[in-house]
């Protein structure tokens, strides 16, 4: 009989003689200084210190197989795996006075074997894996999920577009007429979502995530809050070809759900009360404001070969192709948005005092790409 199949039965004939700790009698037991928990669907062999132990898996204990010892302060050798998992785990730890090693083991995959030319060299194989874990620690309770995001309403003269991912992994891309936005992945069963303002009009766009995209149109309609989910399909398994070109992300379909949400939009709220009608008529008191700093203006040149909408700080001006215009504007830092029927770009510019800034506006041959350049 080998050495390996002779440890084997001592190590059984240990066990149905003196019986595995349970839960239980690890609890109630003293001075247990070791624990090891299978979390594997089966039986596993621990090799500990030369002397081998059986422990149950999940298919005979709910909550894993586990086994307590009393072992002396100092190093301890180990070796884990079990009957038809090809790759087991083998390491060290130490046992200080008065303290307590806990592991665990579960079945996690190897990452696949590629050269530097892509070539797959070694599919993934499964894998028992020993971890570190705190006996001690309290079971976390689970916080509710409670989603409590309500969208605003659009700016005013603007329409709104909400990008909500329901990728719990990547990030979500969007192109929306050459503009480039960015949705956060799902978290906790919450999607992601990013609710931007646009001028109205026709829209091209694709949201896209690693290996996987969507095009679509929209039509913007001011005052209107549409909502536009883009939900993963099923990725696929990595087929695993040895010595073929290795492709780690599958094609994945993305599915596309269009609602609206005009009605449940939250209304914006106004920053100040509006004035009190004066007691002698019905036309409210007019507004002062302090102009005794102004800045010259944002003046805009149309070169986009058709007219022009541009909206900025909550106003919107039409302007022909081939003209300019001047807006009046206070010194400060705005938002903007430049549109075409069917192109649109956003941007910052910031005034200062006795300042002219220039925006010029042109569109690119292919007519899908509006450019804005600040002189």
């Amino acid at each position: 009989m080998s050495k390996k199949n002779l440890l084997w039965g001592i190590g059984l004939l240990i066990a149905l003689v003196s019986g595995f700790p349970t839960t239980s009698q690890a609890q109630q037991g003293t001075g247990e200084n070791f624990i090891f928990i299978n979390y594997i669907g089966q039986e596993l062999v621990l090799d500990l210190d030369d002397v081998t132990y059986l422990v149950p898996g999940i298919d005979s204990m709910p909550d894993g197989g586990r086994l307590a010892l009393q072992l002396a302060d100092g190093e301890h050798k180990y070796a884990a795996h079990a009957p038809g998992i090809g790759l087991g785990s083998a390491g060290e730890f130490t046992i200080g006075a008065g303290n307590v090693v806990a592991k665990a083991a579960e079945i996690r995959q190897t990452p696949p074997k590629v050269d530097n030319n892509g070539i797959l060299l070694e599919a993934p194989r499964d894998k028992v894996f020993v971890f570190d874990f705190d006996p001690f620690a309290p079971a976390a309770e689970p916080a509710p999920v409670v989603d409590t995001w309500a969208p605003s309403a659009a700016l005013p003269g603007q329409g709104s577009i909400v990008w909500v991912n329901h990728s719990g992994v990547d990030e979500l891309t969007i192109d929306l007429a050459g503009q480039l936005y960015s949705a956060p992945p799902k978290i906790n069963e919450i999607p992601g979502r990013l609710q931007v303002d646009v001028a109205p009009g026709f829209y091209r766009y694709t949201a896209s995530i690693p290996n996987g995209s969507v095009n679509g149109e929209i039509t913007v309609v001011a005052g209107q809050v549409t909502s536009l989910s883009i939900i993963p399909g099923v990725r696929p398994e990595p087929e695993y070809d040895i010595g073929d070109e290795f492709e780690p992300l599958p094609a994945i379909d993305l599915n596309l759900v269009e609602e609206d949400l005009t009605t449940r939009a939250n209304p914006i709220q106004p920053d100040a009360a509006p004035a009190a009608l004066p007691t002698t008529g019905g036309e409210v008191a007019p507004t002062i404001v302090d102009s005794t700093v102004k800045a010259d203006g944002l003046l805009i040149k149309n070169f986009a070969g058709d007219t022009l909408i541009f909206t900025i700080n909550g106003q919107t001006y039409t302007i022909p192709v081939n003209t300019e215009q001047t807006l009046p504007l206070a010194p400060g830092q705005y938002n903007y948005t430049a549109s075409l029927p069917y192109v649109a770009a956003n941007g910052t510019v910031a005034l200062g005092a006795a300042q002219t800034v220039e925006l010029s506006i042109a569109i690119n041959v292919n007519h899908d790409v509006l450019n804005v350049y600040q002189n």
